[in-house]
């Protein structure tokens, strides 16, 4: 890989680090192995310069608050559900380490019954969906931020214009 192509992994690693803050997924969305994301990413991150480049990254969400729902909702509306799956496919269940290290974002909850089974649910992609694209057309920050928490909840959005 060239200089040029590796510098550009590196750089869209600090994006991805400073939207999500898990090393190991910033480094698995920036295209290293699942194997060896979080030592490439802690390896990446001991170097000042990306350490400044996360840092710029953040003071731009952090300057646009709407920016960060908006991330969140694209994680729910479009993120991979693989460890997920994998967690529930498991003849084993994993330790504490490897469940540290799974991206559950889009879990909204896990139940083991007495039996060993599993039951995982997930949020709701289409209320992400349709929550995306109210944001997109809704300049106040409020409603976008109203929209992820209904979205993570689970909960039917209340509406105040409802028919009595």
């Amino acid at each position: 890989m060239s200089n040029s192509t590796e510098s550009k992994r590196r750089a869209l690693f600090c994006c991805h680090y400073a939207r999500l803050g898990d090393v190991a997924e910033a480094a698995r969305c920036a295209g290293y192995p699942p194997e060896t994301a979080a030592a490439d990413g802690a390896a990446i991150l001991r170097q000042q310069c990306y350490r400044r480049m996360v840092a710029n990254y953040r003071s731009v969400l952090h300057d646009d608050p709407t920016a960060a729902v908006r991330a969140g909702l694209e994680r729910l509306a479009f993120g991979r559900s693989n460890d997920a799956i994998g967690l529930l496919l498991a003849e084993e269940p994993p330790g504490a380490a490897a469940v540290q290290a799974l991206d559950l974002f889009p879990v909204s909850s896990v139940k083991r019954d007495k039996n060993g089974g599993m039951e995982i649910h997930f949020f709701d992609r289409l209320k992400a969906l349709t929550a995306l694209y109210e944001y997109g057309g809704d300049a106040d920050g409020k409603a976008a931020a109203h929209a992820l928490l209904t979205a993570l909840s689970g909960r039917e959005a209340v509406d105040s214009d409802a028919e009595d």
